[in-house]
């Protein structure tokens, strides 16, 4: 049994924002589980994140933090604390926002990290802190706040749960295809992230042709990402599946029931991974050592961003604009076929 460095009963996680985030969250909390089995969890969240998590089990309340409100967000955030006071907070995000959502809850302890990995004042609405470590993947930094706190040599899990409703609108949605599926996330939040449509029209065309699969093309509703969609409709001879889904619930259980998922560096991605969904990560913007598939599919990853003699040097945030277009569609089929044969 593992004996946590601080004693608390009352614990107040905040990590707002970024779906990604929010999935190496739900690692964080259930190893929180393991130091702490008895003690009652807070999370504060955004809305969107909050799609992503609210059927996980080892979170005992949710407050949901809609910054679009202004003020009137931090009103009611203020009413649902209640005056609570917790023994422990933690904050593993480094955005000044959070960091205000930070001080209005009433905590004993404020775990943040440490000096050197700190920015936009985190360090001054922290009252303790990791200890100084170089940057990492957005996972293990996470998953240093449970070291921190007495969690040694635990394999992460994550246990994304679907309803009943949800497992059963998947497999109707599935049971209507006479193929198996192969997921294209077509956007991210940042076009530098993206691939291009004409390459991802060539890959459902080959994807139908060659493997005899159902390409699915997968993203939300946003305006931007129905213009993409469009694009690659306009130059496919195939007919892949359009969903552009609302809720991201939706979105979720299409990936956890897909074959295998093609993506850039977006949320869907993490999502796709934690399910353990063999997934082919496109990376030539962001850096994959950083924010890459963790631990898993490091096989599939087609990776436009690291240049000879630089697999073992220091992750850093720095971004590579214009290397997706470097990701060729022949790379991706290797990768898919791969995927199809290994896993």
């Amino acid at each position: 049994m593992t004996t946590p460095k601080i004693l608390a009963k009352r614990i107040c996680l905040v990590r707002l924002s970024a779906i990604g985030d929010a999935v190496h969250a739900i690692a964080l909390v259930n190893a929180l589980r393991e130091i702490y089995p008895r003690a009652h969890l807070t999370w504060i969240l955004e809305p969107l994140p909050y799609e992503v998590v609210r059927q996980q089990t080892n979170v005992d309340r949710f407050i949901v933090f809609d910054s679009r409100q202004g003020s009137w967000a931090f009103r009611e955030l203020r009413e649902a604390l209640g005056g609570c006071r917790y023994d422990l907070l933690i904050l593993p995000q480094v955005s000044f926002r959070s960091s205000l959502v930070a001080a209005h809850v009433k905590a004993h302890y404020k775990l943040g990290f440490d000096w050197n990995r700190s920015r936009e004042l985190h360090w001054v609405f922290t009252n303790r802190h990791l200890e100084t470590g170089p940057n990492r993947h957005a996972q293990d930094l996470m998953l240093e706040f449970a070291s921190h706190l007495g969690l040694e040599d635990w394999d992460p899990h994550w246990g994304i749960r679907f309803s009943e409703d949800e497992t059963s609108e998947m497999a109707r949605f599935f049971g209507e295809m006479d193929r198996k599926a192969v997921s294209l996330v077509v956007a991210s939040s940042n076009p530098a992230r993206d691939w291009a449509p004409a390459r991802y029209a060539e890959l459902a065309d080959r994807i139908d042709s060659e493997l005899k699969l159902q390409a699915v093309l997968v993203g939300g509703p946003s305006s931007r990402e129905r213009a993409v969609v469009d694009e690659i409709l306009s130059q496919t001879t195939s007919a892949p599946v359009v969903a552009l889904d609302k809720p991201l619930r939706t979105t979720m259980w299409k990936l956890a029931g897909s074959r295998v998922v093609v993506s850039p560096d977006t949320g869907p991605l993490h999502i796709a991974v934690s399910m353990n969904r063999p997934t082919v990560g496109l990376y030539g913007y962001t850096n994959p050592r950083r924010v890459g598939p963790y631990r898993r599919f490091h096989d599939l990853l087609v990776d436009a961003y690291t240049d000879p003699g630089e697999e073992d040097g220091r992750i850093t945030r720095k971004t590579k604009p214009g290397r997706m277009q470097r990701i060729t569609v022949d790379t991706v089929m290797e990768k898919v076929r791969l995927a199809l044969e290994r896993y």
